[in-house]
C-alpha cells in the first residue's frame, strides 16, 4: 500500500471513530515527539464524503491531531473502502491499543444503529460472545445524565455498564442516587460493590456505622449497624427477660 502525505487540515475523524475526547492523551507531547523523530506508523484515511474535508481519518486520530498541533503534515495510507470495511479496519487497528470500554461500547452502538455491521459480524471480528457485546451496547443505554456527572467514564467496565443501565431502570430515585455516586463510578467501583451500596442506600443503610455496645466495666456485649443490633457469641442472657425489657421499652410513653 502506498504511503502519501496529506495536508492535516483537508482531514475530518470519520462520525464512527472510537476514541472518545478524555483518551486523546497529551497531544502537545506527541506534536514535539512527531516534530523531532517524525511519524511511524502512517494513518489509515480514505476519500470524505463530507464536502467540507478532502478525507476521512479512519485510524490514527491522535496521530492527525498532533500533525495539526504541529504543522505538519499528515502521513497516510490511502483506502478505497465502504463503512463496513472501514469499521473493521479500525476495530483490527485499535485491538491493542488502550482504549477504554465505554469508547468502545458507544462506536459499536453507532454502527449497528446506522447498519454498518451486523452484531454477528462485529461480535466475529471483535472475538467476544453476543452477550458480552450486549453489555458493551449498555454503555449507550445508559441516561446520559449519568455520563454527564461522571465525566470521565476511561475506568468504567462494560460489566458496571450493564449494571448501572439495569439499576436506573428502576426509576428517577435510583437515577438520582446514582448520579450522587459519579465519583465512585468515576474511579472504577466495580459492578458488585456499586450494586451492593445502591441497595443499602436503597433501604436507608450507612455503610460502615459500626457502633460498639459496652458494660461500664468495658466488657463488649454486641454492636448496633445499620438500626442492626447483634450481640457477640457466648453471652449468657435469658431470652424471655431480655425480649420483655425491649417490648417495655418501646411500650413507654417517653418513646
Amino acid at each position: 500500500m502506498k504511503i502519501i502525505l496529506v495536508d492535516p487540515h483537508v482531514c475530518t475523524r470519520w462520525q464512527y471513530a472510537d476514541r472518545s475526547p478524555f483518551e486523546f492523551g497529551n497531544i502537545p507531547i506527541l506534536a514535539e515527539d512527531l516534530q523531532r523523530n517524525g511519524q511511524i506508523e502512517p494513518a489509515i484515511i480514505r476519500l470524505s464524503k463530507n464536502p467540507k474535508a478532502k478525507y476521512e481519518i479512519i485510524a490514527g486520530s491522535r496521530r492527525w491531531k498532533a500533525c495539526l498541533e504541529a504543522g505538519i503534515e499528515l502521513k497516510a495510507t490511502l483506502l478505497d473502502i465502504d463503512d463496513e470495511e472501514a469499521s473493521i479496519i479500525q476495530i483490527k487497528e485499535n485491538q491493542g491499543l488502550d482504549i477504554c470500554d465505554y469508547s468502545k461500547g458507544i462506536y459499536y452502538d453507532k454502527l449497528l444503529a446506522d447498519n454498518k455491521i451486523t452484531q454477528d459480524k462485529l461480535a466475529q471480528n471483535i472475538n467476544i460472545s453476543r452477550q458480552k457485546l450486549q453489555h458493551f451496547l449498555s454503555f449507550s443505554k445508559v441516561p446520559q445524565v449519568i455520563w454527564d456527572t461522571v465525566g470521565n467514564m476511561s475506568k468504567v467496565s462494560y460489566r458496571t455498564a450493564s449494571t448501572i443501565y439495569t439499576l436506573s431502570q428502576k426509576g428517577e430515585h435510583v437515577i438520582h442516587i446514582l448520579i450522587n455516586l459519579a465519583e465512585e463510578i468515576r474511579k472504577g467501583i466495580g459492578c458488585t460493590k456499586l450494586e451492593n451500596l445502591v441497595n443499602q442506600i436503597l433501604l436507608g443503610d450507612e455503610p460502615e456505622q459500626i457502633q460498639e455496645i459496652a458494660l461500664p466495666s468495658g466488657a463488649t456485649i454486641g454492636t448496633w449497624k445499620n438500626n442492626t443490633l447483634k450481640l457477640v457469641k457466648n453471652i449468657h442472657i435469658k431470652k424471655d427477660d431480655f425480649l420483655q425489657h425491649i417490648i417495655s421499652f418501646f411500650e413507654s410513653p417517653t418513646n
